[in-house]
């Protein structure tokens, strides 16, 4: 049976392929994984049993007798502890309380994983088609040979059908990035080398923001003029940069028009300000979007860079019209890393989301589990105490009371549960701080929610025994006793 769940669990891993995780295609089912099933399948097996092996190997015959003689109601739910709660009903608490843990970590981290889809990423990944292109060395060992190519790529691709537009950038946002130092602004005070402004820099191919749907607050894009070799240089600052060299922006002196100079390529010297764009949360929708700034392809030109391709219709419909863009340039060049935008974009949420899968998976399976010991607890119950509720209906008791006596017992267990749960939850959601996003570990509707679930949850595995009960006839039951 282990070995057939692990088949299941891989199958399951397998779907999480649609979840977007990285390396879900990696994960095999081999020999350690099979035998650390097996040991711990064993060792469960052992554990779980020894107990009752050891109660029935040393039966307290006096209490069997006293139990036979005094009838079966008296044994209530079973044997109970010094406190007057029985091993079952201690059992089934424990279950609640874990699953209320469990619950409540799930619930916290699908309210945070939901905040964050809801983040805009200052950009629009929606028709986006993304792929690689990996200059050899050999055949392109100028600056001039590969913004050359990068740039009648671009030209090549916007002119085919259902093309809106067609970018090259360094690295594709929410990925990689290369950072570097701003040094100096002009008329300003060289920067603090010991505290070094840090920003992250994009080289592109003119049409970039517009292909890739980042808004320009002020000033211009690129255009071809400033992409060719010998072009005075231009650089692209976005909002976040523009706040730290200026900190009076949006207001006070305009940033456009403006030098500065960075620590990339110290030879270009000075660049003048053609625009300021929006910010884009490169690092991942959960981190604020750091300074960054943007030159023309010409002055950075990459090795490997990636193309984005805005389209009408499905992005992977146009991967063979690219494809062939590619070869006319170049037929020995090959292009990789073939995806939309989306799925780049959502495979940054690839681990938040398989931490929320597998949590809230082992969470549904403990409310089952949970539910099956209400029930079981509280059938048994009923099973043992049918003397006792046969006595309080011959007295007058009404099928409410009955109802109310049972259903007060499995409110019992399950508050006790939610207690020790809640007071676990508080301690050990502690942990799960870096995972939520704009949700606080001790979010009270979260606790209060998931309390209160439960708590219907325990009235509804209870209610079917406890009906059970109200149809128990008085007078079967005396004659059992």
């Amino acid at each position: 049976m282990s070995a057939i769940k692990n088949v299941n669990a891989l199958n399951m891993t397998g779907a999480v392929n649609a979840l977007y995780l990285p390396g879900a295609a990696d994960i095999r089912l081999d020999g350690m994984v099979l035998g650390f099933n097996l040991v711990l399948s064993v060792a469960t097996a052992v554990l779980f049993g020894l107990f009752p092996s050891l109660q029935i190997s040393r039966p307290d015959l006096a209490g069997v007798l006293r139990e036979s003689g005094s009838g079966a109601g008296r044994g209530s739910a079973g044997r109970r502890g010094a406190l007057g709660i029985s091993p079952r009903a201690l059992l089934v608490v424990g279950q609640v309380a874990l699953s209320i843990v469990l619950l409540i970590g799930a619930a916290l981290l699908i309210e945070s994983f939901v905040r964050l889809r809801d983040v805009n990423p200052g950009f629009q990944p929606a028709n986006l088609l993304t792929m690689k292109i990996a200059l050899p060395p050999g055949r392109y060992n100028t600056d001039q040979k590969k913004a050359a190519f990068f740039g009648e790529l671009v030209q090549r691709v916007e002119a085919a059908p259902g093309v809106r537009g067609a970018a090259m950038a360094m690295s594709l946002p929410t990925t990689t990035w290369i950072r570097t130092n701003i040094t100096q602004v002009q008329g300003q005070a060289p920067w603090d080398e010991k505290e070094p402004l840090m920003a992250v820099v994009q080289s592109v191919t003119p049409g970039y923001f517009q292909t890739l749907g980042i808004p320009m607050r002020r000033g211009r894009e690129f255009t071809g003029r400033d992409n060719r070799p010998g072009a005075p240089p231009m650089i692209i600052v976005n909002e976040s940069l523009a706040r730290r060299i200026w900190p009076e922006y949006p207001n006070g002196p305009d940033p456009v028009g403006q030098h500065i100079s960075e620590g990339y390529d110290k030879a270009i010297g000075w660049l003048e300000v053609a625009g300021i764009a929006a910010d884009i949360h490169e690092g991942g929708l959960a981190y604020d979007p750091p300074p960054e700034f943007y030159v023309p392809c010409v002055l950075h030109p990459p090795q490997s860079a990636y193309l984005a391709v805005r389209t009408q219709g499905d992005p992977l419909s146009f991967v063979n019209s690219v494809r062939g863009q590619v070869s006319a340039m170049d037929r020995d060049q090959s292009v990789s890393e073939i995806k939309t935008m989306e799925a780049v974009f959502d495979a940054t949420l690839g681990q938040r989301r398989l931490t929320m899968f597998l949590l809230g998976s082992f969470a549904g399976a403990a409310l089952l589990l949970a539910m099956v010991g209400i029930y079981g607890v509280i059938a048994y119950s009923v099973a043992q105490r049918t003397q006792e509720v046969g006595v309080r209906r011959a007295l007058g008791a009404q099928q409410g009371d009955i109802l109310r006596l049972v259903l007060g017992e499995c409110l019992a267990l399950a508050l006790g549960g939610v207690a020790i749960g809640i007071a676990g939850a508080l301690a050990l959601t502690r942990v799960m701080k870096e995972f939520l996003f704009h949700v606080s570990s001790t979010d009270p509707a979260t606790y209060v929610g998931i309390a209160l679930l439960f708590v219907v949850v325990a009235l509804a595995a209870g209610f079917v025994p406890a009906r059970r009960a109200t149809r128990i006839d008085p007078m079967a039951a005396l004659r059992i006793g």
